[in-house]
């Protein structure tokens, strides 16, 4: 009978556990807007309301293939409490890492996940670790995505190609 119940309590707490982490986790979905040429960026961010935080924010429409994304997110607080402090843990696109690097100390923080230039295809999926006391993070987030090719081009190269065959095959009789 006692052993019942501490497999009950047992299975109670880690259920209180798993619920407890994925409520700091927030998806939240992104409209990249075209603007210029094939540039498409959004201004991203959140206000996280419990620490520690996990953000995905998943972007639409799906990145080219042969394109590439940066981004640069930022969060300083000169309060002097330590209150609207963010530190971010980690970030990763797509599974790919972010440069972070947190600055903390007298009740004020500054803190930053950079992205350089980097390949993507697909849907991309970028996440925001870190811890909060309060306050907001933002910055922009871009992709240059890669043309991609008119059916009217494929028309045009299948065309060339017999058109060479053609030559080629008409030289060896």
């Amino acid at each position: 009978m006692n052993n019942k119940k501490l497999h009950l309590r047992a299975l109670t707490l880690a259920f209180m556990l798993a619920a407890s982490s994925t409520a700091m986790a927030t998806v939240i979905p992104v409209t990249l807007i075209n603007t210029t040429g094939n540039l498409w960026s959004a201004h991203i961010g959140n206000t996280p309301t419990g620490s520690p935080f996990s953000d995905t924010f998943t972007f639409s429409p799906p990145a080219t293939p042969g394109s590439s994304a940066w981004t640069l997110l930022v969060n300083a607080s000169f309060s002097g409490t330590g209150l609207g402090n963010i530190l971010f843990t980690s970030a990763s696109l797509n599974g790919n890492p972010l440069y972070v690097n947190s600055i903390s100390g007298g009740g004020n923080s500054f803190s930053l996940a950079l992205l350089t230039s980097t390949m993507v295809s697909g849907p991309l999926s970028l996440t925001v670790n870190g811890t909060s006391t309060g306050g907001s993070y933002g910055g922009n987030f871009a992709v240059q995505m890669a043309p991609v090719p008119e059916p009217e081009t494929y028309a045009m190269l299948l065309g060339g190609m017999g058109i060479l065959a053609m030559l080629a095959r008409r030289r060896k009789t």
